[in-house]
């Protein structure tokens, strides 16, 4: 419980930096007070842009030199050889020739680490339930050298339109796209070896770069997306063979969307964590009126001012 002083330095911080006072109030309580206001001075600053190598158009070396004539700076990223961050650029880094042509995608470099967590290999089907706009299904194609199948999920038709260009910009052969509500992913009678379920959410860890989320969610919105997320992880793992692995993921630090999803989960599915290699901070184990399984400290935290990217949540699920 707060004093009644840090309760007024969460309003004064919500006033200055344009927060919903509840937002500020729930990160104090997530992390502290100090990196709270770390994480909103981070939220107002710019971070350099990051673009994904795509080999199944272009080589790394070929795509990097032609990048470089056009006197585009970039910058290796560590633990991910097919991000690079663009440093400095005299032309706009989306609408170059290499990008039309699908050379590269326009990807945050965390968002890179759920598809590479999942590791899908080439005689894989795998399912990807919340496909658009295709940086993750394009990202699964890559790393699966377009081998293999990949089943892509997308419930909005507009949404699918975008998933289906990217795709085709990006070269990728081995993915069936479909217009359809993964809560019913049941239906289609499949069994996936492998499913990246990267959820829908509230979206307060990309404030970075979309303000907006400072005001535009409520908490009954955040609750909105506790259910849905909790039916499609439900159904996920319903399509999932024994001994096959689940990724879920969030650009949202809530703990309504991320521990008490995997919570509700175990209590009510055969299923374990895994652990997984990134850096982070360990899933929370209670938060407010809520006490977690212990098991969600494998998951990882992604806090944007200390990746200096995406805030994002994500776990490793092993049905058994």
């Amino acid at each position: 419980m707060r004093d009644r002083e840090d309760h007024i330095d969460a309003h004064k911080l919500g006033n200055e930096y344009g927060y919903d006072v509840y937002m500020v109030d729930r990160f104090i309580e997530m992390m502290g007070e100090e990196e709270t206001s770390k994480l909103i001075q981070f939220n107002e600053t710019k971070i350099n842009k990051t673009i994904r190598l795509n080999p199944l158009r272009s080589s790394f070396e070929h795509t990097t030199e032609l990048l470089e004539r056009k006197r585009i700076k970039l910058q290796s990223i560590e633990g991910l050889p097919e991000a690079r961050e663009i440093v400095e650029s005299p032309v706009p880094i989306g609408a170059t020739p290499e990008y039309l042509a699908g050379y590269y995608m326009l990807q945050g470099k965390n968002s890179m680490l759920p598809t590479k967590i999942l590791d899908p290999k080439s005689d894989e089907l795998i399912g990807d339930l919340a496909a658009a706009p295709g940086g993750k299904t394009s990202h699964l194609a890559q790393l699966m050298n377009n081998e293999g199948v990949i089943v892509a999920l997308e419930i909005s038709s507009n949404r699918c339109r975008s998933l289906n260009s990217n795709l085709s910009r990006m070269g990728v052969e081995n993915t069936i796209v479909l217009q359809y509500d993964s809560r019913k992913v049941s239906e289609l009678e499949l069994e996936f070896d492998k499913i990246l379920l990267d959820a829908p959410c509230s979206g307060s860890g990309v404030i970075i770069s979309d303000h907006t989320r400072k005001k535009s969610k409520t908490m009954q919105n955040i609750h909105d997306y506790h259910l849905y997320q909790t039916k499609l992880l439900t159904e996920s793992l319903g399509v999932l063979r024994s001994g096959g692995e689940l990724v879920y993921c969030t650009c949202s630090l809530e703990p309504e969307e991320n521990e008490l999803v995997i919570t509700k989960i175990l209590e009510d599915h055969d299923c374990r964590i895994e652990e997984i290699a990134i850096k982070g901070e360990k899933g929370l184990l209670k938060f407010q009126k809520y006490a977690f399984h212990p098991e969600v400290r494998k998951a990882k935290r992604i806090y944007p001012h200390t990746s200096e990217g995406e805030g994002f949540f994500i776990i490793k699920l092993v049905k058994d």
